[in-house]
C-alpha cells in the first residue's frame, strides 16, 4: 500500500488510524480471555503502529504532516476502572504510542495527537450514540490544526482530556 501511495501521490499529508475491535463488556481483567486481548492489541494498537511505520517516510515528505489516532476515553489512565480490559488496555497503549511518536517526530514538524470521538452510533458503538458526524468532528479538528498546534495530546471535541 505504501508503495502505491508513493507512486501515485509521493507524500501523505494526514494519516488517521481509526481501527477498533472488542469492546469486551463481557470480560474482567482478572478473568480475561487473553486471545481476545491479543486480537484487540493487534488491531487497535499494532495495526495503527504498523500503518504509521509503513507511511512515515511519506508523512515526512509532507510540509504539514498529521497523524491522528482515534482512541477512547475508556483508554484514559485517569479514572481507569475495571471491565472491558481488551479494549481499555489497547486504547491506553495507543495513547502511549501517540505520546512517543509526538515526541520523536516533533523535530520533523509532524503533529501526532489522539482523539476520542465519544460514544458514536456506528456498527461497533450501536444505537444511542452521537451521530457519526459529531464524533468525526474531533478527527477533523486534529487534522486541521495549524503547524504550531499541539502535539502529543488527547482531545475530545477540540478540548484536551486526560490520557
Amino acid at each position: 500500500m505504501a508503495d502505491e501511495v508513493l507512486h501515485r501521490f509521493e507524500r501523505v499529508d494526514v494519516l488517521v488510524n481509526s481501527a477498533a475491535i472488542h469492546y469486551d463488556t463481557w470480560q474482567q481483567a482478572s478473568e480475561a480471555d487473553l486471545e481476545v486481548v491479543g486480537e484487540a492489541l493487534d488491531t487497535n494498537l499494532l495495526g495503527a503502529w504498523r500503518t504509521t511505520l509503513a507511511l512515515l517516510p511519506l508523512i515526512r515528505a509532507s510540509e504539514h504532516g498529521r497523524i491522528v489516532n482515534v482512541s477512547s476515553g475508556a483508554g484514559s489512565l485517569t479514572g481507569m476502572s475495571g471491565g472491558i480490559p481488551a479494549y481499555r488496555a489497547s486504547k491506553a497503549a495507543l495513547n502511549a504510542l501517540t505520546l512517543m511518536l509526538a515526541d520523536e517526530l516533533r523535530g520533523d514538524g509532524i503533529l501526532v495527537n489522539a482523539v476520542s470521538p465519544g460514544w458514536v452510533a456506528t456498527d461497533m458503538g450501536g444505537r444511542g450514540g452521537r451521530p457519526v458526524r459529531d464524533g468525526a468532528a474531533s478527527v477533523r479538528w486534529a487534522i486541521e490544526l495549524p503547524d504550531e498546534g499541539p502535539t502529543g495530546g488527547f482531545f475530545r471535541d477540540g478540548k484536551r482530556v486526560p490520557c
